[in-house]
């Protein structure tokens, strides 16, 4: 993985009102190297919840860790079905 310069920051009350060709194809090429850093990130770990019961909801004022746990569970297995994780 090559190590990517810090990001510049662009304050847009100062943006320019015009963008050359040059800088459009260095915005795009750091979009395109920040994507596949995510991708690779994203694809290097998986979750893989065990003994969940789907849960979509829990009483916030009382509630018990298994119940929270179901929720997360339930969460990841939502996210990794549609492909997001």
């Amino acid at each position: 993985m090559t190590t990517q310069p810090a990001p510049r920051i662009v304050d847009v009350a100062f943006a320019p009102n015009e963008y050359s060709k040059q800088d459009w194809d260095r915005i795009l090429e750091q979009l395109r190297l920040r994507i596949e850093d995510l991708e690779r990130a994203a694809s290097k770990e998986t979750y893989t919840p065990d003994n969940v019961t789907t849960t979509r909801s829990y009483d916030a004022d009382a509630t018990t860790l298994a119940e929270l746990a179901d929720v997360v569970g339930t969460l990841i297995t939502d996210l990794s079905n549609k492909g997001v994780i």
